[in-house]
Order: structure tokens, then sequence, then C-alpha cells
């Protein structure tokens, strides 16, 4: 272990890792107050028209949603439906308020969206059905599993959809599988400290992944280029038992910055904006889990995301590690793995692949995206058995780093440097 932290010492002093750390600490922190405080935080109008933002609006949002906790059943479908149609009728004595109606149903908003959401029978979402909610009556209220089933049915079954020839048979019961997986009830309630903080975790799991490479990009490149490597791997202890020692202190590196960053991170959001809600199943925030296949409370969408980002950053540590050992080049070890998820990403954004490519979807930014509720549905089959490409990933990725881990260490086991 003594060369294992003699490793870590000669990474941690390296300027480009100090830098990496520093830019992650400010990546992180940026991500942290946006979800908190920013334009992507949990925002609350008062009776005096005034909008708290943070922790003073959270603690707002979650007493008034006290009210409207429980299962969404009939009764609470007709008392949301009534309080809905009496603020739109009193909306219009107050016209020099244009807040009016929105102040007084701000705890019943997931509710709405969910009324607007299932109350049509098509699967894409159109300006026009926001209004959706106020023109229900008690006797068309909608059962909410059974239209959202009815809505996958008419998008996957529609000819002119283009789900009906992208899906096969298997794909098409397996995703309707998924939907009926639902609760007859979903429970409402107040779960925005995990909503906000599976957000952050997204973005520090994208971007991180892309500057964490700096931090072992140099670990075999440096030997080359201080011409130290004629004396580190020159014997049989130092090919073996050195490359050992630094794929070691680059992997733990990875793990320890990896955790305090993210549970850092995640326990500073939850403190702010609460822990409550962790058991509610991500459909009581409808409007970006509607279309979602994984049935899961937002506690496990938030443990398994930390996870799967585990994976992509201990992947794309023993892809640097790997560039850096065979090329000995810092600049290009630390590029590789930006490339591998800002090219596919890019072309995907810019509707160059459509999606339609079965290769691009083993790419690392599919599986970061993978819980991202309303993202196109990315599956395959496999000797007849239909699951997400997460779970394929979930796997390929593992038993990769395991590869590149060993691949790695032979290119200087076997080599004699002079």
């Amino acid at each position: 272990m003594a060369m294992v932290w003699y490793e870590i010492k000669k990474i941690l002093l390296r300027p480009s890792c100090q830098i990496a750390l520093l830019l992650l600490l400010a990546l992180s922190s940026y991500i942290c107050y946006q979800e908190v405080y920013g334009d992507e935080g949990v925002e609350w109008l008062t009776e005096s028209g005034e909008w708290l933002k943070g922790p003073a609006a959270a603690r707002e949002m979650r007493s008034a949603q006290e009210e409207w906790s429980g299962p969404l059943d009939q009764a609470m479908m007709e008392k949301a439906l009534e309080v809905l149609k009496r603020y739109e009728e009193e909306e219009k004595d107050h016209p020099e308020d244009i807040d009016y109606r929105f102040q007084r149903i701000q705890p019943l908003m997931d509710i709405r969206d969910m009324l607007n959401l299932a109350g049509k029978d098509y699967y894409e979402w159109e300006a026009d059905d926001f209004f959706i909610a106020e023109t229900l009556t008690p006797e068309t209220l909608p059962n909410v599993r059974e239209q959202r089933i009815k809505q996958l049915e008419n998008y996957l079954y529609d000819e002119s959809s283009l789900a009906y020839s992208r899906f096969s048979q298997n794909e098409k019961e397996y995703l309707l599988s998924c939907y009926e997986k639902m609760d007859e009830t979903i429970q409402m309630g107040y779960a925005q400290g995990w909503s906000h903080a599976f957000d952050a975790g997204y973005y520090v799991i994208f971007y991180g992944s892309i500057i964490m490479a700096f931090l072992v990009s140099g670990l075999f490149a440096n030997e080359s280029r201080r011409k130290t490597d004629a004396v580190y791997f020159s014997t049989e202890h130092g090919r073996k038992k050195g490359s050992a020692a630094k794929l070691t202190a680059g992997f733990l590196l990875t793990t320890a910055v990896y955790w305090a960053l993210m549970l850092t991170l995640n326990g500073l959001i939850l403190s702010m904006l609460g822990f409550e809600g962790g058991d509610l199943s991500i459909l009581a925030e409808p409007m970006d889990n509607w279309r979602c296949i994984f049935n899961l409370t937002f506690r496990q969408r938030s443990l398994l995301a930390l996870l799967d980002g585990y994976i992509i950053w201990m992947l794309f540590s023993g892809v640097a590690m790997l560039v850096s050992a065979s090329t000995r080049s810092e600049s290009l070890a630390a590029t590789v793995p930006a490339l591998l998820i800002l090219i596919p990403n890019a072309l995907n954004s810019y509707g160059i692949t459509q999606g339609s490519s079965f290769w691009m979807n083993f790419f690392p930014d599919k599986m970061v995206r993978a819980y991202v509720g309303n993202s196109p549905y990315v599956l395959v089959e496999i000797f007849g058995k239909v699951m997400p490409m997460l779970y394929v990933q979930r796997f390929l990725y593992t038993v990769l780093i395991v590869v590149l881990t060993l691949v790695c260490w032979q290119i200087y086991r076997r080599k004699q440097v002079r």
C-alpha cells in the first residue's frame, strides 16, 4: 500500500490534477446553487407577490402540500378539480393580478399536471394540453393508470407513429408491461429535495466525468515525460508492482473524489430542501416522469443513478489510464474520455443520428440519460428477452473496466523500458 499512497501523492501534486479538483468543486458548487437558489431551484409565490427561493420556498411548499399529500384517488381528484375551477372563475374578478390563480393553486400543481397528462388519449404533449384539467368534470376524471397505458398503446400501434416500425412486437409488449406494473393509485406529496438532488447529480456525473480524466491522465505519461520510466519499469517488480500500484491509485482516487463529491452534493441539497418524499413514486412528479418506464421511488432512482454514475467514472478512469500508458501522452489521455461522451451526445442532440443507430445506444451518454423521465426508450433484445439498454451497459461497462485494467497492466508487465 505504500507504493499506492506514494502514487496518489504524486497525482495530487500535479498542477493539472489540482486544477481538475478545483474545477470539479466549482462545477458541483455552481450546480448545487442553481438547483437550490437559481433558475432550476424551488420557487414559491407568496400572497404579497414576493418570490421566495431556496429553503424558504421549500418550507412554504412543504407546508402547503400537506393538504394534498396522500393517494391520488377519486376523492382527491374531485377536490382538486373543485379548487381549480373555483380559482379559474375568481381570476376573472382580479384582472389586475396576473398571478392570482397561480399563487393559490401552487400546492396542487403536480395534481393538475397529472390531470392534464391523463386527460387525453394521445401520447405526444401539445401546448393546449396544459389547460385540460379545468375542462374535466367529476364524471370524466381519468383513471391515471389506465390512461397512461392507453396512450402508450395508441403510440405503439398507430401505423402513422414512428414507434410502430421502430419497436418489435416483443419490445412493445415489454413497454406495456412496464406501464402495467404501476400502482393502481399514486401517492402524491412533497419530494423536491430528492428531485433536485437527482437533477444536480445528473449534471455533475455528465460534465464531471470529462474533468475527472485529468486526475489520472498523467499516471503513466508523466513517467515517460520525465524520463523516469527507464528506472521505474526496468525491473520485474517495477513492471508488475509499479503498474499495479499506479492502477490502484488511479481507481482509488477516482472512487474517493466521486463519492466525496456526490454524497456532499446530495447531502447539501437534501438538507436544504428536505428529505421527505423519498418513498414516493417518481410519477408523483408527472411532468418530468410521465413516460418513464422505470417504476422507482425518488430514493431508489437517486441511489441507482449514483451507482451508474460511479460505473461511468470508473470506465473513463480506465480509458484515460490505458491511453496514458499506451501513448504516453497526458493530453490525449484526458481528451479521449471526453470525446466518448461529448461526440455521441452532440450527434444525438442535433438529430444527426436520431437515436436510430443501434451502436450509438452503447455510448455512455445514453447511460447518463437513462433515468431522465421523458427520454426516448432505448431497448435491446437478447435471446428473445427485452430489457433497457441501461441493464446491458451496467454489465458491459463493468466487464470493460476489468479488461481495461488488465490490458493497461499488461502493457508494462511484458515490456522492458531502456
